[in-house]
């Protein structure tokens, strides 16, 4: 079977298939497109919020707050769970924080404004999910391997791991620039866990989805 390229005109009608966001996601949506804020966007959202949803999970633990869109989806997945996520950035954390308020969720968000790497070492709290998005942030492989060694600690079996930009805008076929090296580096570890089953799904800038075996 053929690979069907996503057209402007098909990617319309992929568009007109998503329920109509409230004004907060919204809001969120306009604001990134316009200042330039890395989100992961309407469809990958709605996988996100899925993916917890059909897991169970309560408890999620995100690198990368940014605004905090992806943290509200993540987060309104769980049906009433928590979101632990780490944002560095102190304006940034700020309008998260400010969004998770305003999305009513200001009491189950919990943004660290701190090292992702670092803040997770000290964390003891377990996980019934993990969302990376700092792939394309982290300095080197050695970051990247030791991020993920501190979320594979905390998630019991039928945890989920996912991670943005598995696909690294196709730089993954020729990984020059650090940040692709760090997107290969991650799918190598991911893909040969023995403690995973997983998958990186074409949406977006792709998506890996692995979740801790039984």
């Amino acid at each position: 079977m053929r690979t069907v390229e996503v057209t402007d005109q098909l990617q319309a009608y992929l568009d007109g298939l998503v329920p109509p966001r409230d004004k907060v996601l919204a809001r969120m949506e306009d604001e990134a497109h316009r200042e330039n804020i890395p989100i992961v966007d309407v469809h990958e959202g709605a996988l996100l919020y899925l993916l917890v949803r059909l897991a169970g999970a309560r408890r999620v633990l995100e690198l990368g707050a940014a605004t905090g869109y992806s943290g509200i989806w993540l987060l309104r997945g769980t049906q009433g769970g928590s979101l632990t996520t780490f944002e560095m950035d102190p304006k940034r954390a700020a309008r998260a924080r400010a969004n998770f308020a305003e999305a009513g969720l200001g009491k189950t968000a919990l943004v660290l404004e701190e090292s992702a790497v670092e803040g997770l070492a000290r964390l003891d709290e377990r996980f019934d999910a993990c969302f990376i998005d700092l792939l394309n942030s982290f300095e080197n492989e050695q970051v990247v391997r030791q991020a993920f060694d501190l979320c594979l600690e905390r998630p019991d079996p039928g945890a989920l791991l996912m991670a943005d930009n598995a696909l690294r805008q196709g730089d993954v076929l020729r990984p020059t620039a650090q940040q692709s090296k760090n997107v290969v580096f991650y799918n190598d570890l991911v893909a040969k866990h023995p403690r995973l089953e997983s998958v990186v799904v074409p949406i977006r800038d792709g998506l890996s989805v692995a979740r801790v075996k039984d």
